[in-house]
């Protein structure tokens, strides 16, 4: 049309003042540091007008896990990589590094990818600002344990950021858990700022981004905010007590009221006598798996005695052989020993047999001696070996719960004892 003002809209490309790469921007008007891809340097500003502020000498060659502009899908939403920077702390003369990929949406903003030891986590700023106790902090009905505070400085920077942000600067981190959840504090020039996520597993991060732009380790360590993988087991372990326990008391009831612990034989043994062998008429010991044989002897004192028992089948021509003794020593303000003793005869089969006490001829004491055989006898060992079986599992999970926890708190300013 004539006399129409000839308006076109001027584009202008955006160019590294250091190396002259060119500047791909994906944040858009949201950026204020950008780093370029190809040397190195860091620029602040806004729009067009950016101004060097660290230049890199020599070779850049440091890469993000995930490369700059990698998409992906997290949450429901799909995030692109602007920004990248490794940060570390120090503490005991050991430095612990840790990778930021910033995620940019333009309707959802930014999230931080975090990489450290090969373990993920996802976070984003706090809307609001967490109630601070003791080693504690609280946020939105969840209470969070401090785990460290440290002087994190940041080592390199890449790509797009929403803040100013150089190599070297420095702020104090403080990081409170409640695994799977996270929540950080970084102080800076009088400024603090909270963040928050939740711990990522490797493959949901695969999943969401594909596999990594170069190479990184498996998981090391323990991550601050690593759900424990026995927690859920221990928390089973503790119900399943509950009905085991339950289950031993009955059967340890059922156990001690079958066992008849009948006396089969109640008398004395001459140990002095000169026959030095006492034959029991054959009585029925139907039934009589196992026999208790106590012994008895009045007025022992500083001495022994030793009391030989023989079980014997006299159909099949077999015995069972069992010593049952007592000794009883004393001085001036000491005791040591009793004057009784028992034994126990197990594996018997049903039948009639011979009961054999013998006394022995090395013996000194000369009084007579109680013995009392008992058959069908409760054995404390049946329940309480029971009642460590009920327990040896839950108790293994619990132990491997809680050493999950000792490796993670052993790297905070908390360890465990």
């Amino acid at each position: 049309m004539a006399g129409a003002s000839d308006s076109r809209l001027q584009v202008k490309e955006l160019r590294c003042d250091n190396c002259g790469a060119p500047w791909e921007r994906r944040a858009f008007l949201n950026t204020r540091t950008h780093a370029c891809e190809n040397c190195g340097c860091v620029f602040e500003g806004h729009e067009d007008q950016w101004t060097l502020i660290q230049r890199v000498e020599g070779a850049y060659e440091t890469r993000p896990a995930y490369a700059l502009g990698t998409r992906g899908s997290l949450d429901g939403v799909e995030w692109e990589v602007v920004g990248w920077q490794e940060r570390s702390v120090t503490a005991w003369g050991v430095r612990y590094a840790w990778e930021e990929h910033v995620l940019f949406n333009p309707f959802e903003g930014f999230r931080y990818l975090m990489l450290s030891d090969g373990h993920f986590a996802v976070v984003s700023a706090l809307p609001g600002v967490p109630t601070t106790g003791l080693n504690q902090a609280s946020y939105n009905g969840r209470t969070y344990k401090h785990f460290s505070t440290a002087e994190a400085v940041v080592d390199e920077v890449l790509g797009e950021f929403s803040w100013q942000v150089k190599r070297g600067d420095v702020a104090t981190a403080s990081d409170f858990v409640d695994p799977p959840y996270i929540i950080s504090c970084e102080e800076s020039m009088g400024e603090a700022n909270w963040s928050g996520g939740r711990y990522l597993e490797r493959d949901e991060v695969v999943a969401a981004f594909g596999p990594p732009s170069r190479p990184i380790s498996h998981p090391r360590g323990i991550h601050p905010a690593q759900p424990n993988p026995h927690a859920e087991t221990s928390s089973w372990m503790k119900k399943a007590l509950g009905v085991g326990l339950l289950l031993w008391f009955m059967l340890s009831a059922i156990y001690f009221v079958t066992r008849s612990n009948q006396v089969v034989y109640s008398g004395s043994v001459d140990m002095a006598g000169t026959s030095g062998e006492l034959v029991i008429d054959s009585s029925p010991l139907l039934g009589s798996n196992t026999l208790e044989i106590d012994v008895r002897a009045p007025g022992l004192h500083n001495n022994w005695v030793w009391v030989d028992c023989l079980i014997v089948d006299p159909t099949a021509e077999k015995a069972s052989y069992a010593g049952v003794g007592a000794e009883y020593w004393s001085g001036p303000g000491w005791t040591e020993g009793s004057i009784k003793g028992s034994t126990l005869i197990s594996g018997i089969p049903k039948g009639k047999y011979v009961i054999q006490l013998t006394p022995a001829k090395t013996q000194k004491h000369t009084k007579p001696v109680d013995v009392v055989i008992k058959r069908d006898v409760r054995l404390m060992r049946y329940p309480c070996c029971s009642f460590f079986l009920v327990f040896l599992i839950p108790a293994i999970a619990l132990a491997r719960s809680r050493n999950f926890e000792k490796l993670r708190w052993a790297e905070s300013d908390h360890p465990m004892s």
